[in-house]
């Protein structure tokens, strides 16, 4: 059987650690208070039945008896299995009430229950209700102490069953009981049924004005993803995310957003995430960033990841810096994408950031830098398109007058790549053309 480890039900056992005080009347006047608040008439506790069960209880636990404040608690006669024994051999007594012998059962439970032995732990519970009359309170406490006992034993059929008669006998609805009645059918798998309880839940919770659990929530969002209903789950996350803004909740959230084609919300998602400083690890912040930039927001893209590698949750490497220029490049920053491919180029192992870097300077008119970009981008090699790089080369060359050489780039791209060919021609041509104006024009002058 498959666990919910976020749904994990949590709640104490005090029903039968903290019950006895309750449940187990240790006083003529304790009675008599008991008395009043029955709904039931019960049989009366015997003075000696009252003191046997002190006196077990006290060896099951001292600190449970009661006393004045500051008083010590009583010294035990014996183990919890000591205990024990003298409770079966109380409960063969002639003469016992049915009051008597469900106060003989509800101690034995805290007995065995102390020594962890769930199974009689269990059966005790379960004579208590056999028994004739006893009061509403123990058999609601005797109830509630059987499903949450069969709930941890993982025993979910029978954990329903005690909470229908849970709730069958108690008059006002309660929401937590009725969230461990829905996990339980979650266990078992009935998912509909689950979730039918689920939202049980949340209106029980409405209807007395009390704040909905942050897992109450959370167990409809489960429900209704086994359901295969993801509007509803877009609904609650919603919901849940208001009232509980955790990285978990708005994850899930986007990934839905996804899943339904919405992908300006799932991105907003998203960037909600950073915002809130949720996004912590390296990953998370390049993804979002890569994101942005398939959005076309490149600037925001480049002002988050130039923050993480500022601060060291990004790594300066070749591929975070790639995606830095880039960024930087879309959004028009120009001189920070030169920064940037530069820095790159450092970790490069190829020509192609050394190439990008001289496109971003000559796009700056900074064709001497950029000449010297494009053939440091020639010696590492590897580019995906070298005629382009010797062509643009060629370019930059032709703007600083380097007329030869450009000449000589423009030879080179056309050898390289059979598309270049015509363009390069043209150039070639065009330089020669200048090339003879320029001497014409320097001979009229020295004429």
């Amino acid at each position: 059987m498959k666990k919910l480890a976020i749904l994990l039900v949590v709640w104490a056992l005090p029903l039968i650690v903290g019950q006895f005080g309750s449940n187990l009347v240790l006083g003529q006047a304790a009675q008599a208070a008991e008395e009043k608040k029955k709904t039931r008439k019960v049989p009366a506790m015997r003075e000696k039945t009252y003191k046997k069960l002190a006196e077990a209880q006290i060896m099951i636990d001292p600190d449970s008896a009661p006393r004045e404040e500051g008083e010590p608690a009583p010294e035990p006669t014996g183990t919890v299995e000591d205990a024990i024994r003298l409770l079966m051999k109380l409960r063969e007594s002639k003469g016992l009430n049915s009051y008597e012998l469900a106060q003989i059962w509800n101690t034995l439970a805290f007995a065995y229950y102390t020594i962890e032995d769930i199974p009689n732990t269990i059966k005790s519970y379960e004579n208590i209700l056999k028994q004739g009359t006893i009061t509403e309170a123990l058999e609601l406490s005797s109830l509630r102490a059987l499903f949450q006992l069969h709930y941890g034993e993982e025993n979910y059929r029978k954990a329903v069953q005690f909470i229908d008669k849970w709730q069958a006998l108690k008059v006002t609805p309660d929401a937590q009981v009725t969230f461990i009645k829905a996990t339980a059918y979650y266990q078992m798998e009935n998912f509909r049924e689950s979730l039918k309880w689920a939202l049980r839940v949340e209106e029980i919770a409405n209807s007395q004005q009390k704040d909905i659990k942050e897992n109450w929530w959370y167990l409809q969002v489960v429900l209704y993803n086994e359901v295969e209903d993801v509007d509803s789950v877009i609904r609650v996350l919603e919901t849940l995310i208001v009232n509980y803004p955790k990285k978990q909740y708005w994850m899930h959230l986007a990934g839905m957003y996804s899943e339904k084609n919405w992908d300006d919300k799932s991105l907003s998602a998203y960037y909600a995430l950073y915002i809130q400083g949720f996004l912590q690890r390296e990953s998370e912040v390049v993804m979002l960033a890569q994101r942005l930039l398939g959005a076309s927001v490149p600037f925001e893209a480049s002002q988050i990841l130039e923050k993480g590698i500022k601060s060291g949750l990004v790594e300066e490497n070749e591929k975070n810096l790639r995606l830095l220029a880039t960024a930087y490049t879309m959004s028009q920053e120009t001189n920070q994408a030169i920064d940037a491919w530069r820095d790159a180029s450092k970790y490069a192992e190829d020509g192609e950031l050394h190439y990008r870097l001289a496109q971003a300077l000559a796009a700056e008119d900074r064709h001497k830098e950029a000449v010297v970009a494009y053939s440091d981008a020639q010696k590492k090699g590897e580019t995906k398109k070298p005629g382009d790089v010797a062509f643009w080369k060629g370019i930059s060359q032709m703007q600083l007058e380097r007329w030869d050489s450009a000449t000589k780039s423009f030879r080179q791209s056309a050898k390289l790549d059979k598309k270049k060919q015509k363009q390069a021609r043209q150039y070639i041509r065009y330089i020669a053309g200048e090339k003879r104006r320029q001497a014409e024009l320097k001979k009229m002058l020295e004429g």
